[in-house]
């Protein structure tokens, strides 16, 4: 395919700057060289180049100078990292869909457990719902590639994400910044150390993010008589006459809540983080952390791709358009829509839908759902139905660090954390209640963490010996509503989560120069589940005939002696529309994840490693159902999957530690992959197969004593299934090992130089140039490979520039993002059972101003 003129321009600049450093290279060595990054990787302190992980790390002036505000932002830099802002229909930027070299999750789920752990000042975030969270006073961010499951545990099984906040000085400083820019955004942040004694150190940060969404919603311009596709407008009214027809109101079903927006997109968010620091004496520290987040925004941008009602092959559309047309499809369309006895979610009865649109009155009449809904411009939608993202979010942590002796260092984590989530959005891009979401979920979680770290026989062994326990409990609740209501999935399910380990790693130093590494983790867990999930219309009754449920099922030709619930195997008596049985189920999981490996220091500057990593993702149940099942053990949970990985590496530092370089090359075996498989109306989640991955990765920073730095990355991956569990696909079409891993690409490239120089004569101060060019290439967004979702090669372009005042006390900047309007689609659904394709859209080309003060 013939590159554009702005790719070809993008990419001779980003080329073009990389070759004018390298030519500093002869220059002369600065005094201090690259500035050393401390890592906590192996919950110690250490330079990161002595760490035998690959690990990409931001410090807080990189986050800063690349526009970081949130977790998804860091994708761009980070080589076989894929980190997207929404999942699919989750209709939440919160939410967080995480890949590293290819393992990942990319669901919101409860029972659907993140491949790639996020932490927080050493906190795991559980859910991936509030893990986009915003970076708010950070420190340091570290990229952990590859299984962590010896130091990190369960559900980094790809990787870690470990974000530390700053630690507060113990001088008065403070310091804020406001932002504007396109779509209305205002943004403001600001930070305070405030000392209160030379033993109590405070710290207070706050931040706002404002943006109006960048989809409008449009009205429907409307259909008239003679192209409607409504016989009783084409027939009974004058060509080209306006069709009246009726809608349902999006408050006549259940949700989550009830609120539009006239625009997608957009972002409205408060954080707050609040430390405090006892310096007990030399030995003792106690630290307390608070958070909290609230967010009340619209639902995140969502585009129909293409919709296809017209076979019958495509699911409740075709049949719901047909019911309009009169067909003779019985109490599915001559059945009034909600209003039964006996749901947990009772509304009132919709009228039925059968005829309506042939039955010789125009007024009566209702739009079919089909391309007609398509608007032809990614950012206008016809959506009228629910548009919010609400998210309360708050946790505290208590920290205490001790020094036992010179060699020995003990540190207890304790953390509670507490969410509340809701969200409705429309996916149809129409007027009608043809496919939207809600869901409701609260959460709550605590954790222990005890480590005990040091040194001994004569420095000879480094340890790491911890203990951790989780617990978590929480439920979401599935609203969603299929079209024209004729399936009303009403789901609340309530898990619960209760977890063990025990953890060690040593360092033994055989010779100052060759270390060997070994570690394990053992974890024990409890998980409980129930089921709740009805359908509040009972279209399983409807379609079959036989209904109401307490009908003899000899209605339909079934034995008299069984009554319709019996005969569909809804199987709980008292509640007919409930397809899980009563009562808790349980789940036990038990997990030995170790490491091993050797390094080896070659000099000062250079350092070899190989190792071998395990890691697990827990197990759970199945929560999506639209029918009754038929077993309610085996078949409907899923098993842990595992990776393991083997790895070499070299991290060096060349001239005078000027220029770092760091290198990796693996290989996992992924087994038991948690994928979701949509056949038919659900996307279940399902142990879907096995794969492996081959893959190399490169970073590297350079720095020259004439104001230019450089830092770079090129990641390669090539991930295959190995093998295909029967029946696993989507919409009918069962995949092959010939299919690719979703969010997977086979190519990362980055690259961002910047320039320092002082101003001249009265000016002063210095001006800071930065350029971020970021090539991927292209990848599937779902199991099925959907071609219409498919993201192809993107080329991201961001540019800045800062004035610094003398003194060091204000300074501006000016800069874009995406400046080649690169738009492809985030994440999306081939939603079969509706008959349509949609998907979110990336942000278009955009430009911000901030001015920064300190004290």
């Amino acid at each position: 395919m013939k590159m554009s003129a702005n790719r070809w321009f993008a990419r001779l600049l980003a080329t073009g700057a990389a070759a004018l450093l390298s030519l500093g290279l002869g220059t002369s060595a600065s005094a201090e060289g690259l500035e050393e990054i401390v890592v906590t990787a192996q919950k110690t302190e250490q330079n990161v180049q002595d760490v035998p992980i690959a690990i990409t790390a931001f410090t807080a002036a990189s986050l800063q100078a690349k526009g970081i505000t949130d977790v998804a932002k860091l994708s761009n830099f980070s080589p076989n990292v894929t980190l997207d802002a929404g999942t699919p229909f989750s209709g939440s930027d919160t939410v967080l869909s995480a890949f590293i070299r290819g393992i990942g999750q990319n669901d919101f789920a409860f029972n659907q457990d993140p491949g790639v752990g996020v932490y927080v000042d050493g906190v795991f975030l559980a859910r991936s719902v509030g893990s986009n969270t915003n970076m708010l006073d950070v420190d340091r961010v570290e990229i952990l590639k590859g299984p962590q499951g010896t130091l990190f545990g369960r559900n980094t099984v790809g990787g870690a994400i470990s974000i530390v906040t700053r630690t507060p000085g113990d001088k008065f400083m403070a310091r804020g910044e406001i932002t504007g820019g396109s779509y209305d955004r205002l943004d403001a942040r600001g930070t305070a150390d405030i000392p209160i004694t030379d033993q109590l150190l405070t710290t207070v940060s706050f931040s706002r993010v404002y943006r109006q969404g960048y989809q409008k919603r449009i009205p429907f311009p409307g259909s008239v008589a003679g192209s409607s596709g409504i016989p009783d407008c084409d027939a009974g009214l004058a060509a080209g006459t306006p069709c009246p027809v009726v809608e349902d109101s999006y408050t006549t079903q259940p949700a989550a809540g009830y609120h539009t927006s006239n625009r997608e997109g957009g972002l409205d968010q408060w954080s707050f983080r609040g430390k405090v620091v006892f310096l007990a004496n030399d030995d003792l520290t106690f630290t307390v952390t608070g958070d909290y987040t609230k967010i009340d925004q619209p639902a995140t941008a969502n585009t129909p791709i293409a919709i296809d009602t017209s076979a019958a092959s495509n699911g409740l559309g075709f049949l719901a358009n047909l019911c309009l047309l009169g067909a003779p499809l019985g109490q599915l369309c001559t059945q009034p829509r909600l209003g039964l006895a006996g749901v947990p979610t009772p509304f009132p009865a919709i009228p039925a839908l059968n005829a309506v649109n042939v039955d010789g009155n125009p007024n009566n009449n209702r739009l079919p759902y089909d391309s007609r809904f398509i608007t032809g411009n990614i950012d206008t939608t016809y959506s009228t139905g629910n548009s919010f993202s609400k998210l309360d979010n708050y946790g505290v942590a208590g920290i205490i660090d001790y020094d036992i002796n010179e060699s020995m260092h003990l540190k207890s984590i304790t953390a509670y954390r507490n969410m509340v989530w809701d969200v409705g959005m429309d996916l149809d891009g129409s007027p009608l209640n043809f496919l939207q979401t809600s869901f409701h979920m609260p959460q709550h979680e605590f954790s222990q963490e005890l480590q005990l770290t040091g040194t001994t026989f004569g420095n000879r062994l480094d340890y790491v010996a911890g203990l951790y326990y989780f617990k978590e409990k929480g439920h979401l609740h599935d609203y969603v509503t299929f079209p024209n209501v004729i399936l009303m999935i009403d789901g609340p399910n309530d898990l619960n989560t209760e977890a063990y380990a025990g953890f060690g790693h040593l360092d033994i130093h055989l010779t100052d120069d060759l270390t060997l590494i070994a570690g394990g983790r053992l974890t024990v867990e409890h998980k409980q589940f129930e089921g709740h999930q009805t359908d509040d219309n009972g279209l399983s009754y409807k379609i079959s005939g036989c209904f109401p449920p307490g009908a003899s099922s000899a209605v339909i030709g079934g034995p008299a002696a069984l009554n319709c619930q019996q005969l569909l195997g809804f199987p709980n008596p008292g509640e007919p529309y409930r397809y899980y049985p009563a009562g808790t189920k349980d789940l036990r999981f038990t997990d030995f994840s170790p490491t091993l490996g050797a390094q080896y220091q070659i000099n000062d500057n250079m350092m070899a490693y190989v190792t071998y990593s395990r890691g697990y993702k827990t197990g759970s149940w199945t929560t999506r159902l639209s029918n009754p099942h038929p077993t309610y053990d085996d078949s409907l949970h899923f098993d842990p999957e595992t990776a393991t990985t083997e790895e070499i590496g070299l991290k060096s530092e060349l001239f005078d530690r000027r220029v770092r370089m760091n290198v990796a090359v693996f290989h996992t075996d992924y087994k038991n992959i948690q994928l979701n498989s949509q056949i038919g109306i659900s996307p279940t989640l399902v142990n879907a197969g096995d794969a492996r991955m081959y893959g190399f990765e490169i970073e590297s920073e350079a720095q020259w004593d004439n104001g230019f730095s450089l830092t770079g990355g090129l990641g390669w991956i090539d991930a295959k299934y190995t093998r295909i569990n029967p029946g696993v696909g989507d919409n009918g079409i069962f995949i092959d090992t010939s299919y690719d891993l979703p969010k997977t690409p086979e190519w990362k490239f980055a690259v961002s130089p910047q320039y320092v120089m002082a101003m001249p004569g009265s000016f002063g101060g210095e001006l800071q140039f930065n350029l971020d060019y970021t090539y991927t290439s292209g990848l599937s967004n779902d199991l099925g490979n959907t071609a219409l979702l498919n993201r192809p090669g993107i080329d991201m372009l961001g540019v800045s520039g800062t004035y610094r005042l003398p003194g060091d006390h204000w300074e501006v900047t000016v800069g874009g993002t995406n400046l080649l309007d690169e738009r492809y689609i985030v994440t999306g659904q081939n939603q079969g059972g509706v008959a349509e394709i949609y998907g979110t859209y990336s942000e278009p080309s955009q430009w911000y101003a901030t001015l920064r003060a300190s004290y």
